[in-house]
């Protein structure tokens, strides 16, 4: 027998290095940008309420501010546009450009 086969939901780990705050930085505080990630992964999650847990902890261990956070998009396997993931945990039913009409999504 056949079974259908659900697809795949992946959340986008990102951040980048917050250049524009670097003048007004001390030297420590310049190290410590300088060690956040500066990129992109998508990695597979079973559910939104897994992928908010991934973003937070993803966000809490690198003591990310919310200028660096890049990520939170969740997509299916084909990158077709599920759910976005914000700074602070919500989840919205649209893209970071179209936050204007946005809805939480409870998780």
């Amino acid at each position: 027998m056949i079974q259908k086969r659900e697809n795949k939901i992946f959340v986008q780990l990102s951040s980048s290095i917050d250049e524009a705050r670097f003048e007004e930085m001390s030297r420590n505080a310049k190290n410590e940008e300088l060690l956040k990630p500066d990129g992109t992964a998508f990695i597979e999650v079973n559910s939104l309420k897994q992928a908010v847990v991934l973003c937070r902890e993803f966000i809490s261990r690198f003591n990310l501010g919310s200028s660096n956070w890049m990520g939170g998009l969740i997509v299916d396997d084909n990158f077709n546009f599920i759910a976005r993931v914000s700074y602070n945990g919500k989840v919205w039913n649209n893209t970071i450009e179209n936050w204007k009409i946005a809805k939480e999504i409870t998780v």
